[in-house]
C-alpha cells in the first residue's frame, strides 16, 4: 500500500470527554487515504468520523448541527447513516428532506434510511420539503417508486387542511419548468396523486403556462371531469395544446366526445385532424355508434317528420287513401345494401354525418 495522506489520528473519547466541540467537528473531517496495489484509495478515517458525529449528537441538540448535516455528504455510507441517526433524533426533517436529491439509491443503505426517518418523523410540512427536493434533484434521473410513495403517505398522513393543495401548486410550477426531467417528475407525482390532483390540473389547462402538457397529464389521469376542459381545449390557439387535447379525449374513451373529435378532423392544422381520427379510433367502434346516435337521431327524427308532413300521411284523409286499393307494380324495386354503421370508419362517420345533417334540412 501507498500512503497518500496522513493526519494525526484524533482521540474522539478524549475530545467527547472534554465536550470539544471543536475539537469533533475537526474529527468529523477526518481523513487517512492509502492506495491498494490494485489502484483503489481506501479510506481509514471512516470510523473515526462516525465516532465524531455520535459525540457531538451526545453533547446535545445544537452540537456541530452544521458538521451534522454536512456528513450527510459524506463519501462512505457508514458515516452517511450515523448522520441520518443523529438528524432523526433531533426531528431535523429539512436536511433529511434535501438529502434525498443527492444521496445514492444505487448503492449503500443511507437513502432508504432517510425515507424511512422522514416517514416515522411525518412533521407537517415535510411533503413539500420532499417534493422540492426530489423534483428539482439535479441530474435525469427519473422518481423511483419509493421517492412516489414517500410523497404519497406524507400528504396522507399531514394533517394540515391545505397540504393537499399546497402540494399539487407546488408540482404545477414544477410542471411549467423548461427542464423535461424536472416537468416529468411533476407530472408523474400529479399523476399518482390523483383524484386530488385533478382539479389544479384542469386550471392549469385552462389558465396556466403549461396547457399543453396539463392536457397530456389529464388524458393519463383519466377523470371525467376533465371531458368538458378538454372539449373546450380542442379551440385553443396553440395547435400542440389541441393536439394533447384530441389525444386526451380519446383517452377518456367517453362517447361524449365523438362529435368534438369529429368537428376536430376538419381542424386547419393536419397534426390536430390526425390525432383526433386516432382519438375516434381509441374510442373504439361501440363508443362511435352510440356518440352518433346521439348526434344523428334527433336529424333523422326530424327529417322522418318532413317527410310525413311533406307527403300529407298526417292528415284525415290518410285514412281514407288507406282504403284504396294498391298500385300494381310490374317488378320489385331494386333494394339498396344498407351501410352497417358498425362497420364505418371515421371518413364513413363523417359522410354518414353529413348525410343526416343533409336530410335534417329538407323541407
Amino acid at each position: 500500500m501507498r500512503l497518500l495522506q496522513r493526519n494525526r489520528k484524533p482521540d474522539v473519547a478524549a475530545l467527547a470527554e472534554r465536550e470539544d466541540v471543536e475539537g469533533l467537528v475537526a474529527a468529523a473531517g477526518f481523513e487517512d487515504l492509502l492506495r491498494d496495489l490494485e489502484g483503489r484509495v481506501i479510506d481509514r478515517g471512516t470510523e473515526i468520523r462516525a465516532q465524531a458525529v455520535l459525540a457531538l449528537a451526545e453533547l446535545g441538540h445544537e452540537a456541530g448541527n452544521g458538521t451534522v448535516t454536512a456528513a450527510l455528504r459524506d463519501p462512505s455510507d457508514q458515516v452517511r447513516r450515523v448522520a441520518i441517526r443523529v438528524l432523526y433524533q433531533r426531528g431535523e426533517v429539512s436536511p433529511l428532506a434535501q438529502a434525498l436529491s443527492w444521496l445514492p439509491a444505487e448503492s449503500g443503505n443511507s437513502r432508504a434510511l432517510a425515507v424511512r426517518a422522514l416517514l416515522e418523523l411525518k412533521q407537517p410540512g415535510t411533503a413539500q420539503s420532499v417534493i422540492r427536493a426530489l423534483v428539482w434533484a439535479p441530474g435525469e434521473r427519473p422518481l423511483a417508486e419509493l421517492d412516489v410513495a414517500l410523497v404519497h403517505t406524507l400528504v396522507q398522513a399531514d394533517t394540515h387542511a391545505d397540504v393537499a393543495n399546497e402540494v399539487v401548486d407546488e408540482l404545477l410550477t414544477a410542471l411549467c419548468d423548461d427542464r423535461s426531467e424536472v416537468s416529468g417528475r411533476a407530472e408523474e407525482l400529479l399523476l399518482r396523486l390523483a383524484p386530488a390532483s385533478v382539479q389544479g390540473v384542469i386550471a392549469e389547462l385552462e389558465g396556466g403556462r403549461a396547457p399543453e402538457r396539463a392536457a397530456a397529464l389529464l388524458g393519463r389521469i383519466g377523470d371525467t371531469r376533465a371531458l368538458h376542459p378538454l372539449v373546450e381545449a380542442l379551440e385553443h390557439r396553440q395547435i400542440s395544446v389541441r393536439v394533447e387535447a384530441a389525444s386526451a379525449l380519446g383517452d377518456l374513451r367517453e362517447p361524449a366526445a365523438v362529435e368534438p373529435l369529429l368537428r376536430a378532423t376538419r381542424d386547419q392544422n393536419i397534426d390536430v385532424r390526425a390525432q383526433a381520427g386516432q382519438a375516434l379510433d381509441t374510442l373504439g367502434t361501440a363508443a362511435v355508434v352510440v356518440g352518433m346516435s346521439a348526434i344523428v337521431g334527433p336529424m333523422i327524427a326530424e327529417a322522418v317528420s318532413s317527410a310525413v308532413e311533406f307527403h300529407g300521411l298526417g292528415h284525415a284523409g290518410a285514412d281514407a287513401d288507406r282504403d284504396a286499393p294498391a298500385p300494381e307494380i310490374d317488378q320489385e324495386p331494386t333494394a339498396q345494401p344498407a351501410r352497417p354503421v358498425s362497420l364505418l370508419g371515421v371518413g364513413g362517420f363523417q359522410d354518414a354525418l353529413e348525410e343526416a345533417r343533409a336530410a335534417g334540412g329538407h323541407t
